[in-house]
C-alpha cells in the first residue's frame, strides 16, 4: 500500500531533502487513490493538496521511519469513497500504534462509521465543509454528501468525539456576511474552525488583506468583540485584547500545516510562534481592508 505524504512531513521523517524553517507538530498523511468526489477547487486528483504536490511512499516504509519520531499529532487526509473504508481503518490502526493523537480529516459520515473510527483509534474528526454558504457549497462540491449532511456530521462528531474539526476555506466567492453569519453558527455548535485561503495552483490568490480580517473577526466570535458591516463587507472590528493568536494556524490541536498555503515572504497562517512587531504587521495589513479597534493590549 502506498500513501502521500505532506512535503514537510517527508523532510521531517527523513524521507526528503527539503528544509523547513518551521516545527513540524502534526504529520500528514494523505491516502492514495482516486477521489470519487468533484470539488472543483481541489486538486487531490493530481496528487497535490495545498501548495504542493504529495509524494507517494510505501506504508510500510513509512511505518519504519516513524519509529522514534517526536510528534504531537498524526492527521489523515482521506479521500471520499466507499472502497477506501477499508484502507482507512488499516491506515488508522497501524498508525494508532505509535500513541500520536490521531485526527481524521474527511467528508461527511454517519454516526455509526464514526463510532467504528473512535474505537479503532481516531481521537478527533476534521469535515470538510469548505464552503461559506450552501449555494457555494452546490456550485463546487460534487459528488459528496449534501451540505445538510455536512452539517449534520460535524454535530455528530461533536457529541461522539467531544470535539471537531470544520474546514472552511476563505476565497470561495463567499461575503464577509457570509463567513462570519457562518462562523457564528459553528461556533456557537461548539465545534472548533480551521481557516484556509484559497491556493489554484501552487498560488494562493486570496487577497491577503482580506483573509486577516477574516482571522480576526473568527478571533471575535471565539474570544468576544464586535464586528461592523458596511453591506455585506466587514467595515470594522473592535476587541479589547491584542490577536495576536488569531494569525497562527487554525484548527485541531497542534496543527501547524507548514506552508501549507504560504510562500516564506508571503504568510497567510504562521505555523511558529510570532512576536509583536510581526503580529503588528499582520493587523496593519487588514487594516488595508477594514478598521481593527484594539482597546487594550491584554494578550501580547
Amino acid at each position: 500500500m502506498n500513501i502521500r505524504v505532506s512535503p514537510a512531513t517527508s523532510s521531517f521523517l527523513g524521507l526528503s531533502k527539503i528544509k523547513v524553517d518551521a516545527p513540524q507538530k502534526t504529520l500528514y498523511f494523505l491516502m492514495n487513490g482516486k477521489c470519487e468526489g468533484n470539488c472543483s477547487y481541489c486538486n487531490q486528483k493530481n496528487g497535490s493538496l495545498g501548495r504542493f504536490y504529495w509524494e507517494k511512499y510505501d506504508f510500510s516504509h513509512l511505518k519504519e521511519k516513524l519509529k522514534g519520531k517526536k510528534a504531537k499529532r498524526i492527521c489523515i487526509q482521506t479521500i471520499y469513497g466507499e472502497k477506501y473504508w477499508e484502507d482507512l481503518l488499516y491506515i488508522l490502526k497501524e498508525l494508532s500504534r505509535f500513541n500520536i493523537p490521531i485526527s481524521v480529516s474527511m467528508n461527511a459520515i454517519g454516526e455509526k462509521k464514526m463510532l467504528i473510527l473512535k474505537e479503532n483509534g481516531a481521537e478527533r474528526i476534521g469535515i470538510g465543509l469548505d464552503c461559506f454558504k450552501e449555494e457555494i457549497f452546490n456550485k463546487f462540491k460534487k459528488g459528496v454528501p449534501s451540505w445538510a449532511d455536512y452539517l449534520k456530521s460535524l454535530r455528530i462528531a461533536r457529541k461522539i468525539f467531544g470535539n471537531a474539526t470544520c474546514h472552511l476555506i476563505v476565497g470561495l466567492g463567499e461575503s464577509d456576511r457570509d463567513a462570519v453569519d457562518l462562523m457564528r453558527k459553528i461556533c456557537k455548535m461548539g465545534i472548533k474552525i480551521a481557516l484556509f485561503p484559497y491556493s489554484f495552483g501552487n498560488e494562493t490568490i486570496v487577497s491577503l488583506p482580506r483573509y486577516r480580517v477574516i482571522q480576526v473577526a473568527l478571533s471575535a466570535i471565539e474570544n468576544g468583540g464586535k464586528i461592523y458591516f458596511d453591506g455585506e463587507k466587514i467595515s470594522s472590528i473592535e476587541i479589547d485584547y491584542f490577536p495576536k493568536n488569531a494569525f497562527y494556524t487554525s484548527g485541531c490541536p497542534n496543527c501547524n500545516r507548514p506552508f501549507y498555503n504560504d510562500r516564506v515572504k508571503k504568510i497567510y497562517n504562521y505555523p511558529y510562534k510570532i512576536g509583536k512587531e510581526e503580529a503588528e504587521r499582520c493587523i496593519k495589513e487588514g487594516e488595508k481592508y477594514a478598521r481593527i479597534y484594539i482597546t487594550s493590549q491584554q494578550g501580547e
